[in-house]
């Protein structure tokens, strides 16, 4: 029998663009008004429960704030904003709360309407659903 973090709740956290400088190994999101989507599919090992979005302003932001939607096979699931206010290294979260079938893909949008131009880093809080197909002994 294999371990599995769903069947214990692990909570894990996947970034997008957070640099090596802040502790990450991606590239930074860099945006402007012409590209307004910095993570067209990402794909994760699902299913999974979407716990959290957050994003962490890494330099000042042409506008003073950016918006970010995450969508999940083309659906919103939450939006966020992040802002030049109390920049860099702020960090601003919402609840998400739902489940990402397996095989199902996110999408990241930046709101270019909102900004010019900035360097961001977004992530997701996420837990495994446990494998209905394996027979776990109760615990």
């Amino acid at each position: 029998m294999a371990y599995d973090d769903g069947k214990f709740g692990v909570i894990h956290r996947h970034w997008f663009g957070l640099t090596a400088k802040a502790g990450g190994s991606g590239d930074v999101i860099t945006f402007n008004e012409s590209e307004s989507t910095p993570v067209t599919r990402f794909y994760p090992k699902g299913p999974i429960e979407i716990l959290k979005l957050g994003v962490q302003t890494l330099a000042t932001l042409g506008k003073g704030e950016e918006a970010f939607n995450l969508k999940g096979d083309g659906t919103t699931l939450a939006s966020v904003i992040a802002s030049t206010t109390s920049a860099p290294w702020a960090i601003a979260s919402v609840a998400v709360n739902e489940v990402l079938d397996a095989g199902s893909y996110l999408t990241l949008i930046a709101s270019t309407n909102a900004c010019s131009t900035g360097s961001c880093a977004v992530f997701i809080d996420y837990k495994p659903q446990p494998d209905s197909t394996k027979k776990w002994d109760d615990v």
